[in-house]
């Protein structure tokens, strides 16, 4: 017998799960786009500040903050330096970009 609702998540894991999405979306991006890619490593906030394809990167002030600290010269990189990043100050302790 359960005692918890299956279908309720707690508001954290919920916004967690969004902020995630989120940044799946900009790295795919990224990833496709050389153009966009070459503005994520330049300048991540402003990347982030006008989207992709018409998609727009909707990120709490603190993600947005962290990304816009990052300093790569590849995707990889900038993509290790992310899971640093947010590993430290979003994701629990036993959590890294390596479940996405």
């Amino acid at each position: 017998m359960f005692t918890k609702p299956l279908t309720r998540q707690p508001v954290l894991t919920t916004e967690l799960s969004n902020e995630i999405s989120v940044i799946r979306r900009m790295l795919t991006a990224a990833a496709i786009s050389p153009r966009f890619c070459a503005t994520l490593l330049d300048n991540p906030g402003r990347a982030i500040q006008k989207g992709f394809g018409g998609e727009q990167f909707h990120l709490s002030e603190s993600t947005r903050i962290q990304l816009d600290s990052i300093r790569a010269a590849t995707l990889p990189e900038f993509i290790q330096r992310l899971d640093e990043s947010l590993s430290n100050h979003l994701l629990p302790a036993d959590y890294s970009m390596k479940n996405l």
